[in-house]
């Protein structure tokens, strides 16, 4: 994706004559939009790890919880459009089949990615699922023809490398807890994360026009109803109780509707080296917040292993930013850098 430096967003049109056009600043301005995101979702895993509710609710809850303030988001949009664009149909965008069927993938991967931080604790459990950017890039070559960059061959090693440490070394939330499963699910975590993006990237590229709060609301709504199966089945699909479902809350309108849409309204506009950095901050954060806030362990080789892990996929999400078409213009949207860079 070419992004010009600078880029900025004013805001649509207000029309105040039939001669006068004037524009709307942001509230809040674009490029500080990444880093309030990337804060904000950083703390997604110490929400669910305060919950303490069982794997299968809390990943429910935090899709259903977040769908009426997006659904109030989606109708408000509409409103705006017929305002603002009086060219354009004013109806809101409801269903977006593609972006449904990326947020059925991400349902699951809540569900997997819960199960991470109930093992290994929000630090480690953000860290893992990062390596989405290299299932992303590998995917990109298979299935676009992407040819990456030579960073992200470089970083593929290092990923590895990082990984290996977290496995031998590291340790989980439990004594008798095994690293290798959770680093299992971490990795199924990240491998459903890159599905998600992957057909999130074709739904983009199919319907550019649709609002950001339109393809977040189709998204939550496929992961509502992937995560309602599992927690149906346990018997666990309603309310969790006080104080559990306040941080679920926190957990939804923060992370899930907040968070994820001042990063995806403004990520396409603002330098990639500035995105990229802000994204990676999120584990970077969670290492913190499960260190100062949750008291979890980060040893020596924990804290190598987890800073390698993330090297590597620093060099490789650049490789990815930086992938070509063969002999074609640049693909639409970068997967990985488009959307937050862990659940």
């Amino acid at each position: 994706m070419t992004v010009t430096p600078g880029a900025r967003d004013e805001g649509p049109p207000v029309t105040t004559s039939p001669h006068s056009t004037v524009r709307v600043r942001p509230v809040v301005p674009m490029a500080v939009r990444p880093w309030i995101g990337a804060v904000m979702i950083s703390f997604s895993a110490v929400w669910v790890r305060l919950a303490d509710v069982e794997v299968a609710r809390s990943a429910f809850l935090r899709t259903a919880y977040a769908l009426p303030v997006l659904a109030l988001l989606v109708a408000i949009s509409g409103r705006k459009v017929v305002t603002h664009a009086r060219a354009r149909s004013g109806a809101p965008r409801w269903w977006l089949p593609l972006a449904f069927a990326a947020g059925v993938l991400l349902g699951l991967d809540f569900v997997a990615w819960h199960a991470t931080i109930e093992i290994v604790g929000a630090g480690l459990g953000t860290v893992l699922p990062n390596l989405q950017v290299v299932f992303v890039g590998v995917a990109g070559v298979v299935l676009f023809r992407e040819r990456p960059a030579a960073l992200f061959w470089i970083g593929l090693p290092i990923v590895l490398a990082g990984v290996w440490l977290l496995g031998a070394y590291g340790r989980t939330l439990a004594e008798d807890g095994s690293m290798l499963l959770g680093i299992f699910w971490g990795v199924v975590t990240a491998l459903l994360y890159a599905g998600a993006l992957i057909v999130l990237r074709l739904a983009r590229a199919r319907t550019p026009s649709a609002a950001a709060v339109s393809v977040l609301w189709s998204l939550t709504l496929g992961a509502a109803l992937a995560t309602l199966i599992p927690a149906a089945a346990a018997g666990v699909a309603g309310p969790a109780g006080w104080p559990a479902d306040g941080w679920l809350l926190m957990l939804a309108i923060g992370s899930q509707v907040v968070g994820w849409l001042v990063l995806t309204t403004s990520i396409h506009h603002l330098p990639a080296a500035a995105t990229s950095v802000a994204l990676l901050l999120q584990p970077v954060l969670a290492l913190l917040w499960g260190a100062l806030l949750l008291s979890e362990p980060l040893g020596g080789a924990q804290l190598a292993g987890a800073v390698t892990v993330l090297a590597g996929v620093a060099l490789a999400h650049r490789g990815v930013a930086q992938a070509r078409l063969p002999d074609e213009p640049p693909p639409l949207l970068d997967a990985a850098g488009s959307t937050p860079a862990s659940p």
